[in-house]
């Protein structure tokens, strides 16, 4: 029987004038039934076209959301400089919205700030009435400046989390040279993390993932067997498998990190991908365990988006096939866990001659996962282009 696919609603288009919409973010806020999707607002399909962020609220109704319009958040970014990035978590403890993105000026490319040096922000601004008013930008940047040898770094987009202990984690990478000689040489990128204890006072950097080369990623806290808490990274790689890694201690080692045994990444160097955890269906209190749900581009060439389960986090083989939620070209994705039991939202890139058509948003559930991620296509499916 063929996988069905959830009914999607197009949050952001590509306009007549090229301008597209790129790197979508998604949030929901519990406490105002609220999903915030965010989006760059680009002139062409290039980062380095990238102008400000935009932003779309939308209210969740049992199994339906209603969609106000777009926001212009062009008022936050400093003048001759760009919005990228969004990453957004929500304190719970305060209930205080913090979108984290990067300010970088204008024309600068990633290309050149790995050669000659850093020029990109590390940028937030809160919100204390879910997204309809923002605080004035405050500027971390300075937290980086003990990293040796750090040519330049990004947040990664997609979403932050908190954690049960109230931390609040903010998925992020650096690229660090080996030496220095008349510009950065060998740049190697590595993920690592953001994190506060404190509500956001004051933010400190983790150790990064040393063992492989990787970049942009997203954390998930998992359980395993009711007992041991440990943060889970995901993270997008140069070669043929993602990573995946493990610590055990907020900001310290990923003392596991591997190659995915399963998740392949797209070989051009690379996709983002997303990831969150929750706790698994059917199972005892005292045992229970955290399942993870995982969103990329199930083929290298960037195509059919699929959706992935782990009931086994600690098992990398324990990854499912994708439920493949589009047929066409896609690319990076963001997805979100809503209140109600085992409900979850994606807001995805995607379109049928490119992935930078549209922007999409689904809700589906952890039934529909399991029920779709082992029917096979349909016959003719295959031999779409």
């Amino acid at each position: 029987m063929k996988a069905t696919q959830p009914e999607r609603t197009t949050l952001f288009k590509k306009e007549l004038n090229g301008s597209v919409f790129r790197t979508p973010s998604l949030i929901y806020i519990k406490e105002e039934n609220t999903f915030l999707a965010f989006a760059e607002k680009r002139r062409g399909e290039d980062e380095a076209m990238a102008d400000f962020l935009v932003m779309r609220r939308g209210i969740y109704k049992t199994g339906y959301v209603t969609w106000e319009g777009t926001q212009t958040l062009h008022d936050l970014c400093p003048k001759n400089h760009r919005m990228m990035n969004p990453c957004p978590v929500y304190d719970e403890t305060n209930q205080v919205l913090f979108l984290f993105f990067n300010s970088i000026p204008s024309g600068m490319t990633e290309k050149r700030m790995r050669k000659w040096g850093n020029s990109c922000k590390l940028c937030y601004v809160t919100s204390k009435d879910c997204g309809k008013t923002w605080s004035s930008v405050t500027n971390i940047t300075e937290v980086l400046n003990d990293i040796d040898n750090m040519a330049t770094f990004f947040l990664s987009p997609g979403h932050g989390i908190q954690t049960d202990s109230g931390m609040m984690v903010v998925p992020a990478y650096m690229y660090v040279a080996k030496c220095w000689c008349i510009q950065y040489c060998c740049t190697k990128s590595h993920s690592f993390y953001l994190y506060s204890r404190d509500g956001g006072n004051r933010w400190n950097v983790s150790e990064k993932i040393d063992k492989f080369e990787c970049s942009e990623c997203q954390m998930a806290e998992i359980v395993c067997d009711g007992k041991q808490k440990m943060l889970y990274c995901n993270a997008q790689t140069p070669s043929k498998y993602r990573v995946e890694a493990l610590t055990l201690n907020a900001g310290g080692e990923f003392k596991m990190a591997d190659k995915s045994r399963k998740l392949k990444d797209t070989g051009d160097g690379g996709c983002s991908g997303s990831i969150v955890s929750f706790p698994g269906i059917g199972q005892p209190d005292e045992e229970e365990s955290y399942w993870l749900l995982y969103s990329h581009p199930a083929k290298k060439d960037r195509r059919e988006l699929g959706i992935f389960l782990n009931k086994s986090p600690l098992t990398s083989e324990a990854w499912s096939k994708p439920w493949v939620i589009h047929d066409g070209p896609a690319a990076y994705s963001d997805l979100a866990k809503c209140h109600e039991a085992n409900t979850f939202a994606i807001l995805f890139e995607s379109g049928t001659v490119n992935a930078y058509e549209e922007i999409n948003f689904c809700l589906f559930t952890v039934e529909d996962v399991l029920e779709n991620i082992n029917k096979k296509k349909s016959f003719f499916s295959r031999f779409k282009k």
